[in-house]
């Protein structure tokens, strides 16, 4: 699976830039409201009220975003959060599958979101490592994730829309599967810009690269998406015992995205396929054109010599066979056709 903020389409980076520094932000819900905490408030809130195992009702919830963990967030994790050793090392190896893994007291999800970078053709998946328990969220990501700024923004403009830790998961996972129509949008344009490219008869030598690298970034992205559809059904069977049941077709709503992004890039892998069968059936008789026009240049040669060949070219009226300079002639005149037949079929791509 892709490295958390892996490009599908990889683009050189420099090697001696300094290392972004690890950060750490927490928000807490209550009466008044949803505030921003220290991680010394976080931590004592989730101790007292939200941690693994702890019992009790309310409706507060604390929310701990950790970004670009480093092996001191992931003791902090381990030995002050109490997070299970096995999903800890997840969050700071990364590269895992798509997946949701149950835990006394909270919930271990993995899911990918996908972004396009600005002014380029490629797209990044950036992995996303979420605990959710009854009362807590724990979000751990290699990079800002654009999705969960924005759902911490709705949060805390409308606290009454998520009452509880079920309400954020749900705006999480519909935000991130919505934000990969975008990238659909952008494969669906390169694919019909190399589709007008092929019926426009151009001849490009780079063409098949890009339909394989375009296919290969589909494949990709698929093995990513593909997944979370079993996620997404593993909340939808009520396995999770703290999600509101009038959720579930909110999360139904989901499954549906997750199931047309996956149709989607289907479809546009099966138009790529049938792209690259056109593009090489399109090179076969240009080739095959070619050999036609090269077959009769060389029999109309051919014939030209068999008579040459018969008589000798030895003739007494032949004024260059007493030419002082004939013979430097005659290699000149062979190198220069020779060459410049070269330079014509270089030029041609047919050698």
């Amino acid at each position: 699976m892709p490295r958390e903020s892996e490009p599908i389409s990889t683009a050189p980076s420099p090697t001696d830039a300094p290392a972004p520094r690890a950060e750490s932000r927490a928000w807490a819900s209550g009466p008044s409201g949803i505030h921003a905490i220290s991680l010394d408030d976080a931590v004592r809130l989730y101790r007292e009220r939200a941690g693994p195992g702890v019992k009790g009702e309310g409706s507060e919830v604390v929310w701990i975003d950790i970004v670009r963990p480093g092996e001191p967030e992931a003791a902090f994790m381990r030995e002050t959060l109490k997070l299970h050793p096995l999903a800890v090392e997840d969050c700071i190896r990364g590269r895992q599958r798509p997946k949701v893994d149950r835990y006394p007291g909270y919930f271990f999800l993995v899911l990918y979101a996908a972004r396009r970078t600005p002014g380029t053709t490629e797209t990044s998946l950036d992995e996303v490592h979420i605990f959710l328990g009854a009362r807590f969220v724990v979000t751990v990501h290699d990079r800002k994730i654009q999705e969960v700024g924005e759902v911490v923004a709705r949060w805390r403009s409308a606290p009454g829309r998520f009452p509880d830790t079920g309400a954020l998961a749900h705006a999480l996972l519909d935000g991130i599967v919505d934000g990969y129509f975008p990238v659909l949008d952008s494969f669906s344009e390169r694919v019909e810009e190399m589709e007008d490219a092929l019926l426009s008869g151009a001849d490009d030598p780079d063409a098949m690269q890009e339909m394989l690298a375009v296919r290969r970034e589909l494949t990709v992205f698929r093995r990513v998406v593909a997944p979370e559809r079993d996620l997404v059904a593993t909340v939808l069977r009520r396995d999770i015992p703290f999600l509101r049941p009038e959720l579930l077709p909110y999360f139904q709503d989901v499954h549906d995205h997750v199931l047309r992004v996956t149709e989607e890039i289907d479809a546009l892998r099966e138009l790529l396929a049938a792209a690259v069968e056109a593009y090489l059936s399109s090179a076969s008789n240009r080739l095959n054109a070619t050999m036609r026009i090269m077959t009769s240049w060389s029999i109309i040669l051919m014939a030209v010599a068999w008579i040459a060949g018969i008589y000798g070219m030895n003739f007494a009226g032949m004024p260059e066979l007493r030419w002082k300079y004939g013979y430097l002639w005659a290699l000149g005149a062979m190198i220069s056709l020779g060459g410049g037949l070269f330079v014509f079929f270089r030029r041609r791509r047919w050698i």
